[in-house]
């Protein structure tokens, strides 16, 4: 009788354990128990993974995970073109979590075929970004601080689109890059963003996800609020850039700004902060106009 108890003892620890979640292109992932050695491959997973409290299980990272400061110490296994699989392997991972879009299925399915456990997140709006944090959680062991990190974030965003109820639309002009001049689409987090802070992105129905567009286009839309992706010591020399379109609603009342693309293009916690920013910026435009 001992020995019966002790075996259904083992074996209800052992269902325990196993982890099943779904992933962002529907399939399901099954772990025997938390990973224990987890491979990032984007920042903005890293940035998540640190923030549930599972930093500490990252054995590699793709090159650009330099958020929060303890991860620009995480063995460098990837870049945005390519992954060292040789290297991986050594690593012996549990896990790796890749993201769609960023890495893609050149990356994605090599990995798979070497038989590692892969996990593809791709995260299009911001309301999905606790059920990130939540799946993360249930992946890495750290379920009980996710969930609370969760409802936290999903509070502090409800807050926020509550505060830009009943606000004025502002047309409104995210630049990434520009030379060539470069935007983001309505599929785009970024654009998400803008609708939540009651703006309208002027290239909402472009395709594709990142188009090139032309100053006469810009021109055309006639934005009302200009926001790019950069830090403040890049602001002088492309703030002046756009004082020669002077017939841009934007340019004449001096509704032009940047965020730091990190806030702003990542989609972990520090989202919020960019979001904040972008509504306030908006904010600005309204009472300018």
């Amino acid at each position: 009788m001992r020995v019966l108890m002790s075996i259904l003892a083992w074996l209800s620890l052992a269902v325990a354990a196993e982890v099943v979640v779904v992933d962002d292109n529907g399939q399901k992932l099954h772990l025997v128990e938390p990973a224990k050695r987890i491979i990032s491959l984007a920042p903005n997973i890293t940035e998540v993974l640190f923030h549930i409290g599972a930093g500490e299980q990252i054995i590699g990272a793709d090159e650009y995970s330099n958020y929060p400061e303890a991860a620009k110490d995480i063995l460098r296994v990837s870049n945005y073109a390519a992954a060292n699989y040789e290297l991986i392997l050594s690593l012996k991972p549990d896990l790796v979590i890749a993201w769609q879009s960023g890495n893609g299925d050149k990356i994605i399915n090599p990995l798979r075929k070497l038989g590692i456990p892969v996990f593809v997140v791709e995260t299009q709006k911001i309301d999905g970004i606790p059920s990130l944090f939540r799946r993360f959680g249930e992946l890495s062991g750290h379920k009980g601080q996710a969930e609370q990190l969760s409802a936290a974030f999903a509070k502090r965003l409800k807050d926020l689109r509550a505060a830009q109820a009943n606000k004025s639309v502002v047309r409104t002009f995210y630049q990434i890059w520009d030379e060539p001049l470069i935007t983001l689409n309505g599929e785009h987090m970024v654009s998400d963003i803008i609708d939540l802070c009651g703006g309208v992105n002027i290239f909402a129905d472009a395709i594709p996800l990142v188009p090139y567009v032309n100053i006469e286009s810009i021109v055309a839309a006639d934005p009302q609020l200009i926001i790019a992706g950069g830090s403040q010591e890049e602001k002088p020399t492309w703030f002046e850039s756009w004082q020669q379109w002077g017939g841009v609603s934007a340019v004449i009342n001096k509704q032009i700004y940047l965020i730091p693309s990190d806030l702003m293009q990542r989609h972990s916690v520090r989202i919020l902060e960019g979001a904040e920013l972008m509504c306030g910026h908006l904010d600005s435009a309204r009472l300018s106009g």
